[in-house]
């Protein structure tokens, strides 16, 4: 204990009062960087592409036991609600319908409004350009201006028709009771207030946003177009095309009629301006013509605008029992109603209609989807990777309502072949005669593995089937790929679902620039991943507001065979011989009666060359004169029955669609040349109109299906000429069509080749079963390309002659082999620029031999002739066309070799299952993945809307169903080792994967016979890249509320350890959250702790500590053990303390056992056998409780009483008054007592939440939390002394608190700043950087204006009690704050200038600190901190008696504690109790000091703090010895045993046999016998200074003994290392060092004494006393200021003084009242043996047998001295 520091070495260890706050928190082993690292990559779950391919291909297509199909959260039922929200996405005129079924005309009279916004395109690049959130906050922008301008023109009477991006047509339709002057003069007014109001909006990105509005009048058509559940609605006539036009006349902010429209108005009524081309433009109103008093002017727009100024709020927000039937609310819940809805009325009369259903038609699937699951619309908002259709269709000149049939038959065709491709037509617009249509792949729910695939081809059959349709002239189509934001957009009363972003406006841009083209952006091209004879490339072109357009390609499926001399030419097919030789001889058994097999089927895996092989076969058959059918079967045919087959026949019979009239019927009567009534069963198959029979009805299914097959083999037999049938993707064939495919096996006209796609099949299909086990079907395994091959293909594919060895490396590895990845992964090279081709002469190749260029042969690249009687002719064109260059290609950016080519698939795959959830099953997703990597049950459903205990658990049981979720509890390790050594079936493997391990009672009849998985406590995402797709879904906003509600129950809810009360379940590295960014940013590490289902912990059990502890290491998500430093960013996962359930905690401490310390007691043991019998009876007996066992009742007690009650009985306490003021009034919280500390990693897990917690607050944009976030972060690490945290995180939050912004006031930037320097002046304190901590203090002291060089004198304690004069509250306020968060900044102050010897100023800090915990609230520990410190410096300048004020005021704060003293703040209290119990030694009060010492005791036992322990056990054992307290400081000594138990090092030992020699020394009875002491200090392993404190009292003390009982050679043995002791430079004059010190003094005065009466021996004996005199005088001052030892120096300067021959009488006079004064007994008894001629003590080391302690007590209290020992020169002839 550090009293005193009068040298100048003991400065250096004033730090050690805040290094203290270590040894107070029982921190342990710290892991590894390399540890972490090993245990991630042990550990990682992160599947390949292949494992998540087999999974969806298993989960979707083999229709996993596993998945429930009838496992539904909610049930489909249209309510109220349901019918208001559908309200809102159409116009009041599908509203107003009353009938839904036809698609009649609807002509009336009326007015359009057509709205553009002007500066959208500028709106939308400059979002574009700011990063991520820029798509949100675009739409935000744009919902906000729109959501303005509908509201004014529902406030008007008008209806927004149709949305399109940043435009809307509006309407007013006229009725007979009014004029059309009128409402059209009402459609101006509405026009000049939206001008007047909005006519220049500023957006936070500095764009202006402008409207043009266009206002026409006159007749109007409205119909609905579609059918089925696929309808819409367009508005036709001549105003919708005077309006389009009018509004690309109009300038910005202006308000344009047509002249027709302006033909019905008076224009006496308006300031107006004509143009030219006869449009008007209205300035202002003038008159208003419904005013019967014409002359009356117009009064203006102030009270319409103020009128429509209301606030509306959202049907989905309305009050629950508002979605109740009007006729079931009352009277005022209908009014409220009604007025809620006022502004569109006709989504009141469409609930009374009950029209639900019907308008469920024009929705789109994912919205239905949403609405049907009872989820709000906003839930539909994400980001999502989408490829963009827009389709213009011009169609020819013609009367409106014939321009209304061909919309509707294009728009019907459209639907048909979208819905079959699986994409959705979000939008159709006609504003002029221009039908535009948006089309949208990879939609939720619509996932493809590549929508850019889907999107080409179905754009293909819409050109080439809505091209067909008479009236279409031409179709133009723009195709995007990349993400958009997908979104309700508009007003919560009239609003569409619209995707928004860049790729939506390239598509736009594309299909207006490139007329009746397909047109595709770069990003498209690339993720086809379709051959590039599909596409070419078009000249470079400016696109309308997009700077950086990129290459652009047109795309058709039309034959474009590359022709060389107008002779279309093929690349040769590599590495299939052996296949096409096998085609070959099959085909030629064509004339023959018999063949090997009927059907041959290529088998291979996905971009393998199934196709190219198909293409080689076909083109063999071609040139051998048989007629080929060739169908690349897709997603289409599987969707629908009997199209593949139809296909076929249409090709057999050489018909090419569109096929008009009944040109396929006749072709088939005239191959049967015959008409036959059974045709008619043909018509469902393969699509023809033949009559039907009567007698077709009296049929059931199965015999039709006989009777279909009877006539199709008839027609098949008719058939003449030999057909080869190729269908490529077999898995994509309908099961229905397979039935007569299968048929044409029978016929030895037809050769029927197939291809499938391995892994594409599925057990629902199952006829695919058929084709594998059919006999007459040749199955060949396509394998990939062997190495040799892959430089062949690369020049194929780059049409070059050479590739360097680098890409060929690349390709091989990357692509292993499959033809169709390598020609991706090429294409995507080149497109980045990673290729480049060169053209260079033959004598330069040797300056390209770095390259290593690989030539391949060159028959391996001349072109063949798809024509066979062509090849002749081209062999001799190229042969004379000799070329002079040689063509080759470079890797110019070879880190692109390294890109993962399945990065897409996989993510596409993964969007596969998220889509395939319900709504609610989505949004859990989506939350769990904010949450972490791991997720905690309560912490889900604690930020889940609306959480239903139930749904949520059907929830969770389809995610682990999926595999997208599993129990974190699992232990993967044992599976993993298990499958590794045994084959393991695939019915087995759900078993596990499905388990839960957490532990917690499971009642499948309480919990709807759900499994227990269901339940699961803790969850972890099965893969990082699922969770990444799911954060990613989720928009900005979305995101910001998630973080914010995550924030919010960290804050609120106090989270513990299982040890203190807590359930903590999962502590995980937090990185992965920045999975979001690290994917691109730096290494994701994903940990996930094993909790295990065992909660019991056996502590004497070291094989059970070791076994936890391995499975703590080899868990994902290790709990750092104690003292760790926590990796950034770390995430908790938990259950707080209202928890029921009883979870195992993961958060245990490893054992400061392990292999080597358990050998290291072995070798202790075998030496000292008789010390571990003895000590083990001692534990044995030691057993029952202790005082310092007791924490509560030692903590706690306020009287003399209650000491006495707990067994610390002094004899002064009858002099003792029952004072409270003077006495430590502390209450500790329930439940701390029972906490077992080994086990707490409160500490730790405080760290983590805050770590968590600053991330929450990155990602939700708080930023004022965020600094105070990463304040108290490294304010926790600095109390764990993980220093090497806290300097980066202070920086950055400096940076944020200096950094220009309106969100910090002034008073928290002043207070951010002040915590961060003071903080960081600790961190550098800590690290010994004085001088960067004296910087940062400065600096700190200028915010918290203090200035102590300028403090005239030091504060008077006895002053601290008055107030200041009272302020302003405001003033006060404010200064209350910045005092309170002074105090820590003084403390930091005082330890720094204690440290730096400045005795002034750390005096003046300390009080300072004093007045303010005096006038402001602060935290306990800054509180406990404080006094302590004052307590301290007192002691260091010698003025211990000013502590006694220091403790009362101590008392007196803690007394007005409210809060009961937390777990976590009993360290600090416990620092408090060690400073007093300094203060008290150092007056003389030791009966006082023995309560402190015994609190503090207490607390650091029970805190396992068990450095902080052995400080105070020594300073006790003296204290309980001075009071005759003999039994009471036995068990402090024992309690050394015990504290070692665990410890790997021997310091509890150590000090156990050195306390021991003590008793022997000063008390003359004893605990060990002197030779057991002797033994163990002889066989110790460290001696010297690395022993330590221990090691010297041990060593000082035994050679004391053995000079005392005169046996030299023994005392010889530790004579040099005891006397290396002189001195020492490390004593911090603390109690401890003084004793060992003066004995070490003792020693040397001994030692004369043997030498004095030897004459021979007086150059020895003189150097000998003026060592001993020098050594006595050295401890002079430090023996003054603790007046508990001083009676000790002075009766070793008596028998100094007595050996030198002088007269000692006053010295042991005063050294005896010295004594009485303080109450020392041992002294006095001392001081008294001195004074007499006992000789007890010298006789009984005669036998080496001391009396034992127990038996001395008696003699304690009465005759003490006379078993003492006194300092002798003479020889006793009886020793």
């Amino acid at each position: 204990m550090n009293f005193r520091k009068t040298r100048a070495q003991s400065r250096r260890n004033s730090m050690n009062i805040i290094l203290d706050t270590g040894k107070w928190q029982n921190y342990g082993k710290r892991i590894s960087q390399r540890d972490f690292e090993a245990e991630e990559e042990e550990s990682d779950d992160e599947p390949k592409y292949n494992e998540i391919k087999d999974w969806v291909q298993q989960f979707f297509e083999r229709n996993s036991e596993c998945s429930d199909q009838n496992d539904q959260d909610v049930e489909v039922k249209l309510t109220n609600q349901q019918t208001l929200i559908l309200s809102t996405l159409v116009p009041d005129e599908i509203l107003l319908m009353e009938k839904f079924d036809t698609n009649d005309l609807k002509r009336f009279v009326g007015v359009v409004l057509m709205a553009d916004v002007s500066g959208y395109t500028a709106l939308s690049e400059r979002y574009n350009n700011t990063g991520k959130g820029g798509t949100y906050r675009l739409t935000v922008t744009l919902n906000t201006y729109l959501g303005s301008l509908i509201e004014l023109i529902y406030a008007y009477g008008g209806d927004v028709l149709k949305f399109s991006g940043d435009a809307f047509l509006a309407l007013w339709k006229t009725d007979k009771r009014t004029f059309l002057c009128h409402t059209i003069h009402n459609v101006i007014a509405c026009a000049l207030v939206i001008q007047h109001s909005y006519s220049s909006y500023e957006t936070d990105v500095k764009v202006n946003l402008k409207v043009k509005l266009a206002i026409a009048a006159g007749n109007l058509l409205f119909a609905t177009i579609g059918t089925g559940i696929d309808m819409n609605y367009v508005l036709f006539g001549l105003p919708v095309e005077e309006a389009k036009a009018a509004e690309s006349c109009c300038a910005s902010g202006e308000v344009t009629l047509t002249p027709t429209a302006w033909g019905h108005c008076y224009s006496r009524n308006y300031d107006y301006t004509i143009q030219q081309n006869g449009y008007v433009t209205i300035k202002a109103i003038l008159y208003d013509p419904r005013e019967n008093d014409v002359m009356k002017p117009f009064i203006g727009f102030g009270g319409m605008i103020r009128q429509i100024r209301k606030t509306c709020a959202a049907v989905e927000n309305l009050p629950d029992h508002s979605w109740e039937t009007s006729d079931g609310l009352s009277h005022v819940d209908l009014s409220k109603k009604i007025e809620m809805l006022n502004l569109r009325k006709a989504i009141l009369l469409a609930e009374g209609k009950n029209i639900g259903s019907e308008l469920r038609k024009f929705m789109i699937r994912p919205i239905l989807t949403q609405i049907d699951a009872h989820q709000p619309l906003e839930y539909l908002t994400e980001m999502r990777q989408v490829s963009i259709l827009f389709i213009t269709l011009k169609p020819t000149e013609c009367p409106f309502p014939q321009l209304i049939t061909i919309v509707n038959n294009s728009y019907q065709i459209t639907c048909e072949i979208v819905y079959k491709s699986m994409g959705c037509v979000n939008k159709i617009i006609l504003f002029d005669k221009d039908v535009m249509m948006l089309i949208i792949f990879g939609l939720r729910g619509y996932k493809h593995e590549s929508e850019a695939q889907a999107a080409l081809k179905c754009a293909f059959s819409i050109k080439k089937s809505v091209s067909a349709l008479g009236g279409v002239r031409e179709v133009s189509v723009g195709v995007t790929t990349g993400q958009v934001y997908c979104g309700v957009v508009g007003h919560p009363l009239r609003q569409e679902f619209t995707v928004i972003g860049a790729t939506v406006n390239k598509a736009a841009r594309l299909m207006c620039k490139f007329r009746n083209k397909i047109t595709c952006d770069e990003t498209t091209f690339i993720q086809s991943k379709m051959s590039t004879n599909a596409f070419t490339q078009q000249p470079k072109t400016e696109l309308k507001g997009i700077i950086h357009p990129g290459k652009i390609f047109e795309y058709t499926e039309d034959i474009r065979a590359k022709e060389i001399y107008e002779i279309p030419i093929i690349p040769p097919l590599l590495n299939r011989k052996e296949e096409i030789e096998c085609y070959q001889s099959w085909l030629d058994q064509n004339n023959t009666s018999f063949r090997q097999f009927d059907a041959l089927l290529l088998i291979g895996e996905s971009r393998i060359g199934k196709s190219r092989t198909l293409e080689w076969m076909a083109r063999y058959a071609r040139n051998y004169s048989y007629h080929v059918t060739y169908i690349n079967l897709t997603s289409i045919h599987s969707a629908n029955a009997y199209l593949a087959l139809s296909e076929i026949v249409n090709q057999m019979l050489d018909l090419k669609e569109p096929i008009h009239g009944f040109v396929k019927e006749e072709k088939i009567v005239q191959l049967l040349k015959v008409y036959n009534e059974d045709l008619c069963y043909l018509n469902k198959i393969i699509r023809v109109r033949f009559a039907y029979q009567d007698k077709i009805q009296s049929l059931n299914e199965q015999q039709r299906k006989e009777k279909t097959k009877q006539v199709f083999m008839k027609l098949l037999k008719a058939i003449a000429n030999t057909h080869v049938v190729f269908l490529d993707d077999l898995q994509n064939l309908d099961s229905f069509s397979w039935e007569f495919v299968k048929l044409m096996f029978t016929t030895m006209k037809i050769f029927t080749v197939f291809s499938v796609t391995r892994g594409k099949f599925s057990a629902i299909q199952n006829w695919l079963y058929d084709v594998f086990t059919h006999n007459s079907i040749r199955k060949i395994v396509l394998g990939p390309l062997s190495s040799n091959w892959i430089a062949p293909l690369a020049c194929q594919i780059l049409d070059i002659d050479a590739v360097p060895n680098d890409l060929c490396n690349a390709l091989r590895i990357k692509c292993q082999g499959m033809p169709g990845f390598v020609e991706s992964f090429i294409i995507h090279l080149f497109s980045i620029g990673a290729l480049e081709v060169k053209k260079i002469k033959d004598d330069e190749i040797e300056q390209f031999k770095s390259e290593d260029l690989q030539f391949p042969e060159t028959s391996l690249l001349q072109p063949q002739a798809v024509r066979m009687s062509d090849q002749s002719t081209l062999d001799e064109l190229l042969k004379n066309d000799s070329k002079e260059f040689v063509e080759i290609c470079i890797v110019t950016k070879k880190s692109e070799l390294n890109l993962n080519i399945n990065c897409q698939n996989l993510d596409a795959l993964i969007m596969i299952q998220i889509d395939s959830l319900t709504p609610y099953q989505q949004l859990l997703l989506k939350i769990a993945s904010i949450v972490g990597t791991t997720v905690s049950r309560i912490l889900l459903e604690s930020i889940m809307y609306n959480n239903d205990w139930l749904t949520t658990a059907k929830a969770i049981k389809r995610l682990f169903a999926m595999r997208i979720l599993s129990c974190a509890n699992v232990n993967r390790k044992w599976y993993r080792n298990n499958t590794s050594t045994s084959t393991t079936s695939s019915d087995a493997m759900p078993q596990v994967n499905l388990a839960c391990d957490c532990s917690f009672d499971h009642d499948p009849d309480a919990w709807e016979n759900l499994p227990k998985y269901a339940f699961c406590k803790v969850m972890k995402f099965k893969n990082k890249n699922a969770r990444k797709t799911c954060y990613e879904l989720l928009p900005v906003n979305q995101k910001k509320e998630f973080h914010a509600r995550i924030i919010n129950y960290l804050e609120t809810n106090r989270q513990k350890c299982q040890s203190c009360g807590g359930t903590i379940m999962i502590v995980q590295s937090k990185n992965y959250m920045l999975s979001l960014e690290t994917d691109h940013e730096g290494n994701l590490q994903d940990k996930v702790s094993d909790t295990g289902s065992n909660s019991d912990w056996n502590e004497t059990d070291t094989n059970l500590e070791m076994k936890s502890t391995d499975r703590l290491k080899s868990n994902f998500n290790s709990v750092l053990d104690s003292g760790t430093t926590v990796r950034p960013s770390d995430n908790i996962v938990f259950h707080d303390e209202a928890s029921n359930n009883n979870f195992t905690p993961i958060l245990k401490r490893k054992s400061t056992d392990d292999v080597s310390s358990i050998k290291l007691k072995k070798s202790i043991k075998r030496v000292t056998m008789t010390s571990l019998n003895f000590r083990k009876a001692s534990l044995t007996n030691f057993e029952s409780y202790k005082i310092f066992d007791m924490l509560r009742a030692v903590s706690e007690a306020k009287t003399v009483s209650d000491w006495n009650a707990l067994g610390a009985i002094d004899s002064q306490d009858h002099i003792l008054t029952d004072n409270h003021n003077k006495s430590f009034n502390v209450r500790i919280e329930k439940g701390v007592s029972h906490i077992n500390f080994n086990k707490c990693t409160c500490a730790e897990l405080k760290i983590v939440i805050y770590e968590q917690l600053m991330y929450h607050a990155q990602k939700a944009e708080q930023k004022i939390k965020l600094i105070d976030f990463t304040i108290k972060y490294c304010y926790l690490n600095l109390l764990a002394n993980n220093t090497e945290k806290v300097f980066p995180k202070l920086e950055e939050a400096e940076r944020m608190c200096l950094e220009k912004n309106e969100i910090l006031s002034v008073l928290d930037q002043k207070r951010f700043l002040g915590k961060i320097l003071s903080i960081k002046a600790a961190a550098c304190l800590i690290c010994g950087k004085l001088t960067a901590a004296k910087r940062d203090l400065i600096r700190a002291s200028r915010i918290y204006n203090f200035n102590f060089l300028k403090v005239s004198g030091f504060i008077s304690l006895n002053k601290l009690f008055n107030f200041m004069k009272i302020e302003k509250r405001k003033n006060r306020l404010s200064q209350k704050l910045m005092k309170s968060d002074a105090v820590f900044f003084l403390n930091v102050t005082t330890l720094l200038y204690s440290t730096l010897g400045d005795d002034s100023l750390s005096r003046n800090a300390a009080l300072t600190a004093l007045d303010y915990v005096q006038r402001v609230e602060c935290n306990l520990i800054d509180l406990c901190e404080t006094y302590s410190n004052a307590i301290q410096v007192e002691i260091d300048r010698g003025t211990s008696e000013n502590t006694e004020k220091i403790e009362k005021l101590a008392c007196q704060s803690l007394r007005q504690l409210q809060k009961e003293i937390k777990a976590e703040e009993l360290y600090a209290i416990g620092k408090l109790f060690s400073a007093t119990f300094k203060a008290r030694v150092c007056r003389g009060k030791l009966a006082e000091s023995a309560r402190s010492g015994f609190r503090a005791l207490t607390i650091s036992r029970f805190l396992q703090a068990y450095t902080v322990s052995l400080d105070i056990i020594p300073d006790l054992f003296y204290v309980l010895l001075a009071r005759r307290r003999i039994e009471e400081a036995i068990d402090v000594v024992r309690l050394t045993l015990r504290l070692g138990h665990n410890q790997i090092s021997l310091v509890c030992e150590t000090w156990y046999y050195a306390l021991c020699i003590d008793l022997i020394l000063d008390a003359g009875f004893q605990l060990e016998t002197p030779q057991e002491i002797s033994r163990f200090a002889e066989y110790a392993l460290e001696s010297g200074k690395s022993g330590g404190q221990s090691r010297r009292r041990l060593v000082v003390g035994l050679w004391t003994y053995w000079l005392r009982v005169d046996i030299e050679r023994k005392a010889k043995r530790f004579e040099n290392e005891a006397l290396s002791w002189m001195s020492c430079e490390t004593d911090n004059g603390s109690l401890t060092t003084l004793i060992s010190a003066m004995r070490l003094a003792e020693g040397m005065l001994e030692s004369l004494a043997r030498k004095v009466d030897d004459l021979r021996k007086v150059v020895d004996i003189m150097e000998l006393r003026s060592i001993a005199d020098k050594e006595l005088t050295g401890l002079e001052a430090d023996a003054r200021l603790i007046r508990s030892l001083y009676p000790r120096w002075l009766l070793l300067k008596a028998n100094s003084l007595k050996l030198s021959g002088r007269s000692a009488t006053s010295l042991l006079n005063q050294s005896l009242e010295e004594s009485r004064r303080t109450h020392n007994r041992l002294e006095e008894a001392l001081t008294l043996a001195a004074l007499s001629q006992s000789v007890i003590w010298k006789q009984t080391a005669r036998t080496g047998v001391f009396m034992h302690w127990k038996d001395g007590i008696d003699h304690v209290q009465t005759s003490w001295h006379q078993l003492l020992y006194k300092i002798t020169t003479t020889r006793q002839t009886s020793f």
